[in-house]
């Protein structure tokens, strides 16, 4: 049986790499280098207000997630797409929310969490979606809990955006899976797989498609998030959520 056409792509990738690594190797030696150890942009740069108000939502985050206190033991298979965790215990602001609990997220199954108003639902997804348990870094988690930022970008562009990003971990995976000692053929399968059916030359056709089912007429995809009400702008990041298919999405 002829390999796939990922994995053909993959071991011609593979060859290529090496290739370039002897050239590399017969062509640098007995030659240095001087490297100015100095990171150019930490020198002379000053804290604009930009920089200043991210920095403080940053600390604004990091006081939140210290008064949020998860523990647990993750024990699927860290390769796996599926997220068990034993013993999890969940307290906010010293107030206990589960202990002991077993989480089991199957991948591909969808699940409702109910419960009464300040139980602590809220407080669960955000642990799971910041990852308070070391969840394995492959499974994307995407929480949709604001509405998208009121910016000068379009909701088609902020769509489109965020899906580039995925591009990005997605060929990062694929490069890691290729280096090591001991390849992982299914899981690089698997990434690739998912690389080819994002397929970037469709990414603005897609994104106008969702926005479309979401209620945007052509006018409002190309108009800026800051001049969308609270409402349209919720339309937007649950579009983002629909267009990069996260492996665990929570609404």
């Amino acid at each position: 049986m002829p390999p796939s056409a990922s994995k053909q792509k993959r071991l011609a990738e593979k060859a290529a790499k090496q290739a370039a690594k002897a050239k590399e190797g017969g062509t640098t030696e007995g030659t240095s280098t001087l490297v100015d150890s100095t990171p150019a942009s930490s020198v002379g740069t000053p804290l604009d207000s930009k920089n200043a108000s991210t920095e403080e939502l940053s600390m604004a985050k990091l006081a939140l997630a210290t008064d949020r206190s998860a523990v647990g033991v993750l024990v699927s298979d860290p390769k796996s797409r599926d997220i068990k965790i034993d013993q999890y215990t969940l307290s906010f602001h010293g107030r206990l929310l589960f202990e002991g609990a077993e989480i089991s997220l199957n991948y591909g199954q969808r699940y409702g969490l109910l419960g009464e108003n300040g139980s602590g639902k809220s407080t669960f997804l955000k642990s799971l979606a910041e990852r308070d348990i070391n969840i394995p870094d492959h499974i994307d988690i995407y929480l949709v809990s604001n509405e998208a930022d009121p910016t000068d970008i379009n909701a088609v562009d902020f769509i489109v955006a965020s899906a580039k990003e995925k591009v990005a971990r997605l060929e990062k995976r694929i490069e890691d899976l290729s280096a090591a000692e001991d390849v992982d053929e299914a899981a690089l399968d698997l990434a690739y797989e998912e690389l080819e059916e994002l397929d970037p030359s469709t990414f603005d056709a897609k994104a106008g498609s969702i926005l479309h089912g979401l209620g945007f007429s052509q006018e409002m995809m190309r108009k800026p998030t800051k001049d969308m009400s609270g409402g349209w702008r919720m339309r937007v990041a649950l579009g983002r959520a629909l267009f990069i298919k996260p492996h665990l999405l929570l609404l």
